[in-house]
């Protein structure tokens, strides 16, 4: 089936860079001009035709064909082999449970987190070590990227006209990294989210940037969970929301030692992620004067300890793990996996 993008006359590389800048096509860093060869080769990669459909986003009824979304993985720099991650990604962010318009163009101004799991991350070059989310690397790098400029050019979320973000975050360039299996005691993300442990899968999630988490003196498990479930409770991004908490090797090693499972690093990290009502109101989390009763009821971050998601990923040395929270101030959008086909 042939392509249906229009296209346009260059004389060159150059021009070329130049003319998506003048489009308004790109995230404000140069991309790599998309040809036609080079689109049906990502097409051909995916076993995808140019007009099947990926993502509907209902809100303003828009549709992302095949053909938009390899145009924009050649854009942001990526391998052919990409794709298949890229559209799995898509893929989950049409969940409605993501709530995608509003994820792209609020004012809260989050990003989409792409966390990648199973054999594929081997395959294709994924970093889930140091400087996770960092520069340095082909695939989270691009693939991050790609899902930007799908929103920048397909669903019409561009900066300060669909997209009112107040400051935006870092990771509105690109925001993916795998996870760390090997140096996970328990199962890994996938896993916990219903997927068989040899399949390879993307969870796809809403969410500010990384408030990073020093812990370097405690020497337990216990002090590892306080100082992660007291960023947790931090004001400034308290909801009702999930949250990701990304955990470095030295914390694993720390938590795994003391005998702490997964459930058990969940329910302490909800029990303690937590404000009292009077906080929350002097604080303009909630409307209202403090009134009497409120120092004394307390409020947790999030709806359960399954709303507390665990992610290896990070370098052998260093005691920094992130915690990651949801966009909205309410519980507007939800992780969602899907498995990488």
């Amino acid at each position: 089936m042939a392509l249906t993008a229009a296209e346009h006359e260059v004389t060159g590389w150059a021009e070329a860079v130049e003319a998506y800048f003048e489009r308004g096509w790109t995230d404000g860093l140069p991309v790599v001009p998309a040809t036609a060869e080079a689109v049906q080769s990502f097409l051909d990669a995916a076993g995808r035709k140019p007009g099947d459909v990926v993502l509907r986003e209902a809100t303003r009824r828009r549709s992302i064909t095949a053909e938009k979304v390899a145009i924009n993985a050649v854009m942001a720099g990526c391998r052919a082999d990409y794709m298949p991650v890229l559209l799995a990604a898509l893929e989950a962010m049409a969940d409605p449970a993501f709530t995608l318009h509003g994820a792209i163009t609020s004012t809260g101004g989050s990003a989409t987190l792409v966390v990648v799991n199973g054999p594929i991350r081997h395959r294709l070059g994924f970093n889930a070590g140091g400087n996770v989310f960092g520069p340095g690397w082909r695939a989270n790098a691009t693939i991050g990227r790609a899902i930007r400029l799908v929103t920048l050019n397909c669903l019409g979320a561009q900066p300060g006209l669909l997209d009112r973000s107040t400051q935006g975050h870092p990771g509105k360039y690109t925001y993916c990294i795998a996870e760390l299996e090997e140096e996970n005691p328990w199962t890994p993300l996938h896993v916990d989210r219903g997927l068989r442990r040899e399949a390879s899968a993307v969870t796809v999630y809403a969410a500010e940037a990384p408030h990073n988490v020093l812990s370097h003196y405690g020497e337990s498990a216990e002090a590892v969970i306080v100082a992660i479930a007291d960023t947790m409770a931090s004001l400034g991004s308290f909801s009702p929301g999930e949250s990701f908490v990304v955990l470095a090797p030295e914390h694993v090693q720390i938590l795994a030692r003391d005998g702490w499972t997964k459930p058990r690093i969940r329910e302490g990290l909800y029990a303690r992620a937590r404000r009292t009502r009077a906080d929350l109101k002097r604080g303009g989390k909630l409307a209202g004067a403090v009134e009497p009763g409120d120092e004394a009821q307390w409020v947790h971050r999030g709806h359960g300890p399954e709303d507390v998601h665990i992610v290896v990923a990070g370098g052998g040395a260093g005691g920094h793990s992130a915690f990651i929270p949801s966009w909205s101030r309410d519980r507007n959008s939800l992780a969602v996996t899907r498995e990488i086909r």
